[in-house]
């Protein structure tokens, strides 16, 4: 089975689960559809149901008395979106934006209830302490110090893992939290477990802020085998809530203001292809992400006054949204170790690799990581064959001559993270059509500092190879061949600077294009206007050294305590 068949089938999966829609099988999980009238009211309208907009919407809908609007471009998840072991039909379905950056290469994010939490990988983490008391020198605001987060991060989780639960390490965790998470504990990972010892460094029962390197079961937002999106742990709750209306398929145009500058409503173009206004009483939320959420704010007047003029759009305040787009790129190693075993089906209720998650840093005195490993054993090619092609989205060419030299053998699959690049990229409007899809410029690797770092780091990895383990297993890192790296030797300096362009790819971690301290202030109002708040990855000043969907999170409880104190709402 080579790549292209690989692809087909997943289409074809693709086009089965579509008829599944018919059959509404999850449509009870989510607020009804409702149709809302031009010049309607609400006291709170929020703009992307996403990762943090289900959140905030969740917790103000509980207030007497108040109503929100939640203006949702993508529809309600579906099956497929709610069991675990389907992630990687997701990409470039009707779930995802399908964003393409102006190297053509493609971005994921979620375009549905519950945005890219219904989409991900369910990789959960925490930045690290230094990632937020950075934040907090940034913004003059100690409130963002990972202390004073703490007790968001406790709000947010639900742990169910007895290894956590019962050992020190539950103090940095919730327990009571709406949204689970959980291990996955395998006897494939002790191997590589010991490997990490020899290469010395830390097996953790937890990384936390007292332990913040080192090695150790990575966390899941998988519950009772449902996939744990804010949508479905906050939101599905208030389903029936009679202060939530949830307008799904329709995008938000333009934010208006009136003569002094105070957001006042949202032009929104329905389902149906309506353009309708609705009105706030009190504040406009935007959650759309870090590529919709300043292209709405361009649209509106909100923006760099140079760019926003030449597309004749009048500046409201001339503020840098759009820049200072990051990631943590990332980089794919592939090692073949032992014969296959026999294969058995995924369960699409589990997640179907065991993933080890390290945070390594190059010298011992560092508080905080280099880089971050993402590694597990798939003892099933053909689905290595799926990560490679669908969820990477590398060349076909790349993906068959990994599948040739595995030629039916076990696949150690290393997702290495480069964290905190230096790099810098932006988001820039195509047109003055909000139905366009923006310019992006993720600019990876562009200053070469990050590069001369992530191969220093992918051979520091590597040494894997020369472990007792490996060498039990007769384990080898496999060379992808690439035709840029042809004539290098493998190993040296020169093939590891070539080896991270040739295979660089993303988790898809944006952040930082409507940044804390130049967009919007350390309580999220945009700058220059009133009533109009960001809360999403985009506000992220610097990107945290983990997945960035438990940051959004926090990013979420942090606005609700922020509204509850402004407007003294009752407690949760």
């Amino acid at each position: 089975m080579d790549t292209a068949t690989i692809l087909a089938n997943i289409a074809k999966a693709q086009n089965i689960l579509k008829l599944l829609t018919f059959l509404q099988l999850t449509t009870y999980l989510w607020p009804p559809e409702v149709t809302v009238q031009d010049g309607s009211y609400a006291d709170f309208i929020i703009v992307g149901g996403g990762t943090a907009g289900s959140l905030i919407a969740s917790y103000l809908v509980k207030q007497k008395n108040i109503s929100v609007i939640v203006i949702e471009a993508g529809g309600m998840g579906e099956f497929e979106t709610t069991q675990p072991g389907l992630f990687p039909l997701l990409k470039n379905s009707k779930f995802d934006w399908n964003f393409t950056t102006s190297s053509h290469s493609t971005l994921q994010q979620g375009r549905v209830l519950g945005g890219s939490s219904q989409v991900d990988y369910m990789i959960y983490g925490i930045g690290n302490p230094e990632d937020y008391n950075k934040w907090a020198s940034l913004t003059n605001d100690s409130s963002w110090t990972m202390k004073n987060l703490c007790p968001l991060i406790k709000r947010t989780e639900k742990v169910t893992d007895p290894t956590i639960l019962n050992s020190p390490d539950v103090f940095f965790h919730g327990t009571e939290g709406k949204m689970r998470i959980k291990k996955y504990h395998k006897s494939l990972n002790d191997g590589f477990f010991q490997a990490y010892r020899e290469m010395g460094h830390k097996v953790l029962n937890d990384i936390n802020a007292m332990n913040p390197l080192g090695y150790t079961n990575t966390y899941f937002t998988i519950g009772q085998g449902i996939r744990q999106s804010t949508a479905y742990a906050f939101l599905s709750p208030e389903r029936d809530n009679p202060n939530l209306k949830v307008m799904y398929n329709s995008v938000a145009t333009k934010i208006i203001f009136d003569g002094n500058k105070r957001a006042v409503a949202v032009q929104v173009l329905t389902h149906d292809k309506k353009k309708i206004t609705i009105h706030a009483r009190r504040e406009i939320i935007i959650s759309a992400g870090a590529i919709k959420s300043p292209q709405l704010l361009m649209l509106s007047g909100i923006g760099p006054k140079q760019h926003l003029e030449s597309k004749k759009i009048k500046v409201i305040s001339n503020l840098p949204v759009g820049q200072n787009f990051q990631d943590n790129p990332t980089n794919v190693m592939v090692y073949e170790m032992g014969i296959a075993d026999s294969v058995l089906p995924i369960n699409p209720h589990e997640f179907p690799v065991a993933v080890m998650e390290g945070r390594i840093a190059m010298h011992e005195c560092q508080k905080r990581a280099d880089y971050q490993i993402l590694s597990g054993l798939i003892v099933d090619p053909r689905f290595f064959l799926q990560v490679c092609s669908s969820v990477f989205s590398f060349k076909n060419s790349i993906c068959d001559n990994f599948n040739k030299a595995l030629s039916g053998r076990q696949v150690h699959f290393v997702t290495h993270h480069l964290l905190y690049a230096e790099s810098r990229g932006e988001v820039l409007l195509n047109t003055t059509n909000p139905e366009d899809k923006p310019i992006i410029i993720p600019n990876y690797y562009s200053n070469p500092r990050d590069i001369e770092r992530h191969a220093k780091y992918l051979k520091h990895y590597n040494r894997i190879v020369d472990t007792t383990y490996y060498k039990s297993l007769d384990a080898e890192f496999v060379d992808p061949q690439l035709e840029s790296c042809k004539g290098l030797k493998p190993g040296t300096d020169s093939y590891w600077k070539c080896y991270v362009l040739g295979m660089a790819t993303t988790l898809h971690n944006y952040v930082g294009t409507c940044a804390m301290g130049s967009v919007v202030d350390s309580k999220l109002r945009v700058l220059g206007v009133k009533n109009l708040r960001v809360a999403d990855a985009s506000v992220m000043p610097e990107i945290v050294g983990a997945t960035v969907q438990g940051t959004v999170s926090i990013i979420a409880q942090k606005l609700v305590d922020i509204l509850f104190e402004e407007y003294r709402f009752s407690s949760y």
